[in-house]
């Protein structure tokens, strides 16, 4: 019987010519959505390639110099473009595409795309995950806020029942009569985008790309589940068709552009954030930190090391080794205070994600940029890789002082080398995590929405069993 109810509900929205209208609006939307996408991932991930090519071929092309000038001289990490970007571009525009390493000093992202996007660019992009998250529960609104308020305006529910169909299996199957034409639009665009991106994508990517494509695809089923069960439990509650279409047209604007602004808000209030002025106060601090104190210490441990009584005696030049332990002191500095701005940035995200009780959204959004690699977890463990590879590199320069300068208290301004420890150093390479660790971070959202689900798997059916039969 459930399947019977199924097929006629799926059958009469197909016959719907507003249907198809709509469902064509969205389908070309969300096609759209992926090739821009699609174009802008594969530019993305060839401009970066040139540059990290460029980049090594000018660190090691460095004339002759002081291992610690090469220090500074620096370089530059690139972020990974992952094939996921163009599913949901999160906050890519706002966290930067590169990172530059250099000696005593560890920097944030730099080349955010939204410094130079226009007033217009910034209202939103375009993105497949804006046309899911927005436009299909839209879709599915339209398609099931009649499914019982309208029956019940046209007389037509207690005949039905009179047939002796159960409530239970009614409610199944207007869910099932919903979710069949809405596969019609979005399996035929799954298809197109999967196809795309196993055809364009490096072995490596797209292996690394299956597994979160699959949760995505969870995600999102479930989040349409939700928006399914929500119109369905109102239609039954609704004293009209009229006031079943104005909640869930409620519904759904508080869900996509109210609750977001909301939750973004509360969690600012609620888990502040290091300001621009505090962090700019606290990195003028660790540029205070005492170098003669500093000094004082690596010259009584070379002493005592030597068992000498002055550093015209010592076995190292003694600048090089307050070079090597002053790196160690100012990152420990920078690593505590880049951990408080990206503690400040995670805790926000998990107070907005408790927002999830009351908007559905406030979770799947943070899932998504989550599986797409494109949230703020991912690009602090680039920066964290990032700066890794930074105090390694800086340090075996200094290391390379330490054991090539001319032993004693001043500094060996003779000392140089030249390209062969230019390319011994490897270039920056970074592996990205794997699903397990992308959805770590979200426990919360993962729970709220399951939470939906089987909330309305319990609610409707009782809204359903206690629905009014008659129009009221």
């Amino acid at each position: 019987m459930t399947l019977t109810i199924a097929k006629k509900e799926a059958a009469e929205t197909l016959r719907d010519g507003r249907f198809w209208w709509t469902a064509a609006i969205v389908l070309i939307l969300l096609i759209g959505a992926l090739a821009t996408g699609w174009l802008h991932t594969e530019r993305l991930a060839s401009q970066h390639t040139e540059a990290a090519e460029a980049e090594r071929a000018v660190w090691t092309g460095q004339e002759e110099k002081n291992p610690h000038s090469a220090a500074h001289f620096g370089s530059y990490a690139f972020k990974p473009v992952t094939p996921l970007l163009a599913v949901d571009r999160g906050l890519t525009a706002y966290t930067g595409v590169a990172l530059f390493m250099e000696g005593h000093a560890i920097q944030d992202a730099r080349y955010r795309p939204a410094e130079d996007a226009s007033a217009a660019a910034r209202l939103g992009e375009l993105t497949a995950a804006a046309v899911l998250q927005w436009l299909v529960p839209l879709l599915i609104v339209l398609l099931t806020f009649g499914a019982f308020a309208g029956e019940r305006e046209r007389g037509t529910l207690r005949p039905l029942l009179s047939l002796g169909v159960s409530r239970r299996a009614l409610a199944a199957g207007k869910a099932l009569g919903a979710a069949a034409p809405l596969a019609l639009v979005l399996v035929p665009a799954a298809i197109l985008g999967a196809l795309a991106m196993a055809v364009a994508s490096p072995p490596a990517a797209a292996v690394w790309s299956v597994p979160r494509v699959a949760l995505l695809a969870l995600v999102y089923l479930a989040y349409f589940a939700v928006f399914v069960g929500v119109s369905l439990l109102v239609s039954a509650l609704a004293r009209s068709l009229r006031a079943a279409l104005l909640v869930l047209l409620g519904f759904w604007f508080a869900n996509g552009f109210i609750a977001p602004r909301l939750a973004a808000d509360v969690a600012e209030r609620v888990h502040p954030g290091l300001s621009v002025e505090a962090f700019a106060e606290a990195e003028a601090e660790i540029g205070e930190l005492s170098w003669d104190d500093l000094t004082v210490r690596v010259t009584e441990q070379i002493l005592a090391e030597d068992d000498v009584s002055t550093l015209d005696s010592a076995s190292v030049n003694m600048p090089a080794v307050r070079l090597y332990e002053g790196e160690k002191m100012e990152t420990a500095a920078y690593r505590a205070l880049f951990e408080r701005v990206a503690d400040g940035f995670e805790g926000q995200s998990r107070v907005a994600q408790v927002g999830a009780v009351v908007a559905p959204l406030l979770a799947v959004a943070p899932l998504s940029t989550a599986l797409t690699g494109t949230d703020y977890r991912h690009h602090r463990h680039f920066a964290d890789a990032a700066e890794t590879y930074r105090y390694g590199y800086v340090q075996m320069l200094n290391q390379d002082l330490i054991d090539h300068a001319k032993p004693g208290a001043t500094w060996d301004r003779d000392y140089a080398v030249g390209e062969e420890l230019w390319a011994a150093i490897p270039p920056f390479g970074y592996d990205l995590p794997g699903a397990g660790w992308a959805l770590g971070g979200h426990a919360t959202a993962l729970v709220l929405l399951g939470l939906w689900l089987v909330g309305l798997v319990v609610a409707v059916p009782v809204a359903v069993a206690r629905m009014p039969l008659d129009p009221r």
